[in-house]
């Protein structure tokens, strides 16, 4: 018997129907144990994921695996203090990725163009601060990172789910979630991306 990649294995009922998938993917992202506050101009996320604290640290520092699920994909490991550059995707323009801190396997700090991420890693949990250049883009980014974290979670899972980064969350719940958390938050409703004000 050999050990399988968790995060390459196919899920066999979405191998025979891919619709299948982006309505199981539609209801992780929808029902995924995520508690969230804005305190101070810094959104707090905590959730609970599948995986271990080794490979949920890996996740958050190896390029490559966040290119499997994140919209920071930087330009080395985040692994150590120092600049680094990010991309969403290849062809665009690189945003700052700094590692501010880091402490152990457990602790990272990291500039994400103007904000700031702060990622602790726990067994089965993952807990994110994220220092806001204005608090009213708090319930873009809680309901961007609940998108990206429920991906996350699918993979640690062994389900070969895509990442789903940028305008495509829009197809998987993105804007009602927005919408959650701007009630939660008591903001008002922000427009939503690629539409006019």
């Amino acid at each position: 018997m050999t050990a399988e990649d968790p995060a390459t294995t196919a899920n066999p009922a979405t191998a025979e129907n891919p619709a299948a998938g982006s309505l199981d993917i539609d209801a992780r992202i929808r029902d995924l144990p995520v508690r969230a506050e804005l305190a101070d101009g810094t959104l707090v996320m905590e959730v609970d994921l599948a995986g271990t604290a080794a490979q949920l640290w890996e996740a958050l520092t190896d390029p490559a695996q966040l290119a499997r699920w994140s919209p920071v994909v930087p330009d080395r490991a985040l692994t150590s203090p120092g600049p680094a550059l990010s991309r969403e995707n290849p062809e665009e323009d690189p945003v700052t990725a700094d590692v501010l801190a880091i402490a152990g396997e457990h602790a990272l700090t990291h500039r994400w163009g103007e904000a700031t991420l702060g990622w602790m890693v726990d067994e089965g949990q993952l807990d994110l601060q994220v220092t806001l250049p204005d608090p009213q883009q708090a319930q873009y980014f809680a309901a961007g990172w609940q998108v990206c974290l429920a991906v996350l979670d699918a993979r640690l899972e062994g389900l070969d789910q895509e990442r789903i980064v940028g305008m495509d969350a829009l197809e998987h719940g993105w804007e009602e979630l927005r919408a959650r958390y701007a009630d939660e938050f008591g903001q008002p409703h922000g427009p939503t991306p690629g539409q006019d004000a």
